[in-house]
């Protein structure tokens, strides 16, 4: 990991990294992290708050689980965001369910039965007679679930 992808702009994000964490700002000050949320900074005989370093600052050497809490934290994600396209696959799926039952209701006589000549077709539709199909719509979900994590593709 490198400073770039521990990058805070925040001193709400500062509250909220573990004890121990150590971070440099845009001045050159280091501080680490104490156990009652305060920052130990060379020079002062006292902890500081967050709010006294200038931003940005930058982790120093950030542990794996470090920089994904920043990045989950800092990043350009905001909760609004992240529902609206949740709900825009749930949405998506929704709309397949619809799709097969109508595909289903189809087959049904009058009475809501489904005659012996629909049987085979029925069971196709209903016990995944498409698996191509479903394994391309996953995949669809997969990729939006991993944008949602990580909107820089990995970059």
């Amino acid at each position: 990991m490198n400073a770039t992808t521990t990058l805070i702009g925040s001193p709400a994000v500062l509250d909220e990294l573990p004890a121990g964490t150590e971070v440099k700002d845009a001045d050159g000050d280091s501080g680490t992290k104490t156990r009652d949320g305060g920052w130990k900074v060379v020079g002062f005989g006292w902890a500081l708050d967050p709010d006294w370093f200038r931003f940005p600052v930058h982790v120093v050497n950030p542990t794996a689980a470090t920089a994904e809490l920043v990045a989950d934290l800092a990043g350009p994600q905001t909760p609004h965001v992240l529902k609206s396209e949740i709900r825009g696959i749930l949405g998506d799926i929704h709309k397949l369910w619809e799709k097969q039952e109508a595909e289903l209701d189809e087959l049904r006589d009058e009475d809501g039965d489904v005659p012996s000549d629909n049987f085979r077709e029925w069971d196709g539709l209903r016990y995944d007679a498409h698996p191509e199909q479903d394994s391309g719509m996953l995949g669809t979900v997969v990729s939006r679930l991993e944008k949602l994590l990580d909107p820089s593709g990995g970059a």
